[in-house]
């Protein structure tokens, strides 16, 4: 009977925990770049990243905001070393002229646990302002990446689908910007 209780009690708490929405944020723990050295040579970039994201309560946090940014700054200047990069708060600051601004907004930046699958999500809100020419434009888009991984033990594959999609996410988000700034 003992025993019967017991593996009741595992079965349950085991039910439980896969079923229950389990929210994990950790900090990128390297940064996959593939450096385009002579994309927009000595060009100054204003840099304005912000984060817009709502944190569940209970979430496993490992990372905060200000580590994100950072973690997305190093990416973007490792991405393009040869322009003049500068990373500019993130309040409402009007883009200067002659200048390329380049505001990212992070959405999305979780793994989440349903139905005994991870789930990592990295969203991306960018907008490049483009004031070299006389003629200055705005172009936006949203970046949006999902990598699922089975596992309800541990943070392991929770890990593993976030840093999948941030990176998924980083590349379409330099692919943007090499798009949209292309001469």
């Amino acid at each position: 009977m003992k025993h019967l209780l017991l593996l009741v009690t595992c079965a349950t708490l085991v039910t439980y925990s896969a079923y229950a929405q389990k929210v994990y944020i950790g900090c990128p723990e390297q940064v996959n770049a593939k450096p385009n050295a002579g994309f927009l040579t000595q060009q100054p970039v204003d840099l304005v990243i912000f984060d817009s994201r709502t944190v569940p309560p209970g979430a496993k946090i490992e990372c905060q905001g200000t580590e994100l940014r950072q973690a997305l700054k190093n990416f973007l200047q490792a991405e393009f070393p040869s322009c003049k990069m500068t990373l500019l708060p993130d309040t409402l600051n009007p883009p200067k002229p002659g200048r390329i601004t380049i505001k990212i907004g992070i959405t999305v930046y979780q793994a989440s646990l349903s139905k005994s699958e991870w789930t990592g999500s990295v969203d991306y809100h960018a907008s490049i302002i483009d004031n070299r020419k006389k003629r200055s434009g705005k172009i936006s888009e949203e970046i949006n990446n999902d990598t699922t991984r089975p596992g309800i033990l541990g943070y392991g594959p929770a890990k593993k689908s976030l840093f999948t999609s941030l990176d998924k996410s980083n590349q379409d988000l330099a692919s943007f910007i090499e798009k949209t700034l292309k001469d």
